[in-house]
């Protein structure tokens, strides 16, 4: 329930004969609040608004159009490609479209990146402006604009494409997150207390909103410490309560707090168990 938690240290508030109570302070209580219940929130929405801004829609609209001359008629393919975002739309006129091909970035740091390029009029016209990686989408696309420009008897072909869902996605995970970290409790307080025989475990979240929990002292087993090196090669301090049901409620912390669990467990009047 509480093993990623990291506090900076524990703190006896409280010792006498009856009630000894362990307080958490963690290095971000002061902050918390501002930063995670107002910067995720902020931070999904500015990344939904980057998607509407730099991820623009894409939309191709092709059609037959008859041309007249003066010996003969003939069709040849007309498409309109239009890009729009939230703040400009630009439409583009593309007209004896006789070709589709599928382009790879030559020049990008990671390679297997797509797409369409139009070939009318000695031009190549992206209809994109960025790569993407989804290499069976783009293939699918040049097959329809290639049957389309084969295909006279075809009335139109639309082909939308839009790369903001994965802004929305992101967008929306960050805020969610956001919320849940505001709102999940933690453990910022025990409390044991022999008058009632009760452990009084309090929680509390960004919101300081608590909740408490209460557990028999005879159903603790006892309060273990150990010691880790963290793969930044940090040094965090494991203090757990173990009860006999076998359930384990452990915090870290950065500092060393091994006389905090001698205290316990001489209050409590169980055994040491201290490992390095």
């Amino acid at each position: 329930m509480d093993g990623g938690r990291i506090s900076e240290r524990m703190l006896i508030t409280k010792h006498t004969n009856q009630i000894l109570q362990v307080d958490l302070q963690e290095w971000y209580d002061r902050f918390r609040g501002i930063l995670i219940i107002r910067a995720f929130p902020v931070i999904g929405v500015l990344i939904i608004l980057c998607g509407n801004i730099f991820s623009p829609r894409i939309h191709l609209s092709c059609n037959h159009a008859t041309i007249d001359s003066l010996f003969s008629k003939h069709t040849q393919v007309v498409c309109s490609l239009t890009t729009s975002n939230i703040l400009h739309e630009k439409i583009t006129q593309i007209e004896h479209v006789k070709n589709a091909k599928l382009d790879y970035c030559r020049f990008c740091d990671s390679g297997g990146v797509f797409r369409v390029v139009l070939a009318a009029n000695r031009e190549k016209i992206p209809l994109t402006p960025d790569y993407i990686y989804r290499k069976s989408v783009v293939s699918q696309q040049v097959a329809e604009i290639k049957a389309f420009i084969n295909n006279p008897g075809e009335a139109t072909l639309n082909i939308y494409e839009e790369h903001r869902w994965l802004y929305y996605l992101v967008g929306f995970a960050t805020t969610i997150l956001g919320v849940y970290i505001a709102f999940y409790k933690s453990l910022k307080s025990c409390t044991f207390d022999k008058s009632s025989g009760q452990l009084h475990l309090e929680y509390q979240n960004s919101l300081f909103q608590s909740a408490v929990r209460e557990e028999s002292l005879n159903d603790i087993h006892k309060i273990n410490f150990k010691e880790s090196t963290g793969d930044e090669g940090k040094d965090y301090y494991h203090t757990e309560i173990v009860f006999k049901s076998d359930e384990i409620i452990s915090f870290r912390s950065v500092k060393d707090d091994s006389e905090i669990v001698q205290t316990i467990n001489q209050f409590l009047g169980v055994s040491d168990s201290i490992d390095s």
